[in-house]
């Protein structure tokens, strides 16, 4: 535990010298941000002949940017395998006392700090033009869940990455597509059965769809209890964790099986 603990602290520290000494990296991302919001919005705004109003804007403020912070998680756990790789060090990090999804998921902690730094900085920008954001305790609730199976998602691309090494073109592809499959711009409640497969399918769909009813004033996060919709969520979070790190352990069996983790 002290071990994890240190390479936890660690990694902290690489990390937030990295994002200070390249200040330009969080900036470009909240400008992405916010420039992608609002292209959607007057996309959306122009469909409905001007009717989508300050609710509408929100939902979708809430969806993006927790896709946008969530993806970025699940993208960085593979991201990191395959840079330890190209770098020739990921076998010396395979060796250490502390093993490799600790370290990965220490990687992804310190990197969901600064994401998540960065997704209240562009939230904050986004409310002049919005209106103010309920942010609650439920609503973080519902996203820490839900990001329990997007880092179930990102070992799963990181047990990929063990043996295929490049496979940044299949998790863009993926992760671009799953923009439309959770919902992060435009609710998918009203498909149908094809709402209810598309949730289960991926991690953040339920947890979003979730997220915007509370902030419609639909439910609360102790009707959701009582319901039993957000034990069903965790439930569905926790699958897929113990999915993606299967996944993963087999990625690292097969690497050291075949001899290839010193190898891009």
């Amino acid at each position: 535990m002290s071990g994890l603990w240190t390479v936890l602290r660690a990694e902290i520290k690489r990390h937030l010298a990295d994002q200070w000494a390249y200040p330009g990296d969080s900036l470009s991302w909240v400008l992405y941000t916010c420039l992608m919001f609002g292209a959607v919005v007057v996309i959306l705004n122009g469909i409905t002949g001007g009717t989508y109003g300050a609710q509408e804007r929100t939902l979708v403020l809430v969806g993006w940017l927790a896709w946008q912070v969530a993806g970025r998680v699940m993208a960085h756990l593979s991201d990191a395998i395959s840079e330890e790789a190209q770098a020739g060090t990921l076998e010396q990090v395979c060796l250490g006392p502390v093993p490799l999804a600790a370290v990965v998921a220490a990687r992804s902690v310190a990197y969901l700090m600064t994401a998540g730094a960065e997704g209240i900085v562009a939230a904050v920008v986004l409310v002049f033009f919005v209106g103010p954001l309920p942010v609650g305790a439920g609503l973080l609730a519902v996203f820490c869940v839900s990001l329990v199976g997007a880092y179930g998602m990102g070992f799963l691309f990181a047990g990929l990455a063990l043996v295929f090494k490049r496979t940044s073109s299949l998790t863009n592809l993926v992760f671009s597509l799953m923009i439309f499959f959770t919902g992060a711009f435009v609710g998918l409640e009203r498909l149908g059965w094809a709402f209810t497969a598309t949730r289960f399918l991926f991690p953040l769909t339920w947890g979003i769809s979730l997220m915007r009813a509370m902030l419609a004033g639909d439910v609360s996060l102790l009707s959701l209890w009582r319901s039993g919709a957000l034990l069903s969520l965790a439930v569905h979070s926790v699958v897929y964790l113990v999915i993606g790190l299967g996944v993963f352990a087999w990625g690292y069996r097969t690497a050291r099986r075949k001899g290839t983790l010193g190898h891009y």
